[in-house]
């Protein structure tokens, strides 16, 4: 078990600078730029893209590629997958890969492709795309998952209502995408004093600490927010959900400082957010219990710790597999 460290009241302003120096940790970060078609390519947008979040202090990651965009050079999934692990060999940052597919296209040969990749640097399966399409066809595909324990996320709840996120549970995904819509599933408690009460759902995802990927900037785009002062990361965190902060598409929310700066402006949290924000990332990620206290322990609480949150060097040697 970790100690939270003993941050000074006084230290709850923070600006950029001090928020570029925290040690971050990155679950839904999705590999952007045009599809490569070589494994040269391939590899090399890999590396470049995890050498930009090892600068911003990025610690741990789980960089998501879809693997069929990168086939039409003529390289097989499998051949994607190596030359995405291939570019994972970056300083400074610790990097896995979870395999995303879009619902609808080649999900089950993903999901496959997990199975038979799990375990070192692939860690995870995900699903994306347009919620109002059901995942009820491909029930066999989360089964093999199940049954080779392999964990997955699922975007659900970002346009597809709370119906999109109890499948994704009933499916058994242990991490949830941009679920703003969970709040749909709350009442108010008109007769006694409970204030908002979670629904069935909602409740569910709460009590079970199932982890919600928020990307606050991205959702905001999205329109499942119309601006951060709406979006619902703070009402879920006072009812004791899961809550991380993510990129999601960097090319639209910028780094994680940049989310972590405007979480700070818009919401005024300071460094014992943060840490409470990265320390749910480390117990979320889809590594094994005894890499994600190393992770913690050798580098997250030992920055936190430091205090003056200056612009920290974090060396962070990958954990052992």
């Amino acid at each position: 078990m970790h100690e939270t460290p003993d941050i000074s009241p006084d230290r709850k302003t923070v600006n950029r600078e001090v928020l570029a120096g925290l040690p971050k940790v990155l679950l839904h970060d999705h590999l952007t730029g045009e599809p490569a078609q070589t494994p040269e390519t391939l590899t090399a947008q890999v590396r470049a893209q995890l050498t930009e979040l090892a600068a911003d202090n990025v610690v741990y990651v789980e960089l998501r590629i879809s693997p069929e965009l990168h086939t039409h050079g003529g390289l097989t999934l499998q051949e994607v997958v190596d030359c995405a692990v291939a570019g994972l060999d970056v300083p400074r940052i610790d990097a896995r890969l979870i395999l995303t597919a879009q619902r609808g296209r080649l999900v089950a040969e993903t999901a496959d492709l997990a199975v038979h990749n799990h375990g070192g640097k692939v860690v995870g399966f995900d699903v994306a795309g347009p919620e109002a399409e059901s995942l009820a066809g491909h029930a066999d595909a989360f089964r093999r998952l199940r049954e080779a324990y392999v964990p997955f996320t699922v975007h659900a709840g970002l346009d597809g209502g709370i119906d999109s996120v109890a499948e994704a549970v009933q499916l058994g995904a242990v991490r949830l995408s941009h679920s703003v819509e969970l709040i749909d599933d709350f009442r108010i408690d008109t007769e006694g004093f409970e204030g908002v009460l979670p629904g069935q759902v909602s409740g569910w995802v709460r009590d079970r600490h199932i982890t919600l990927e928020f990307a606050p900037t991205l959702e905001v785009q999205l329109e499942a927010a119309e601006e951060l002062g709406d979006h619902p990361l703070t009402l879920l965190q006072q009812l004791g959900f899961t809550c991380t902060v993510n990129t999601g598409d960097r090319a639209v929310a910028g780094s994680l400082t940049d989310q972590f700066t405007v979480l700070a402006e818009a919401f005024g949290y300071g460094p014992e957010e943060f840490f409470d924000l990265t320390v749910n990332a480390v117990r979320a990620a889809f590594i094994t219990e005894v890499q994600r206290q190393d992770l913690l322990e050798r580098v997250i609480l030992p920055a936190y710790e430091a205090q003056d949150f200056e612009a920290l060097d974090v060396e962070a040697a990958p954990v052992e597999d």
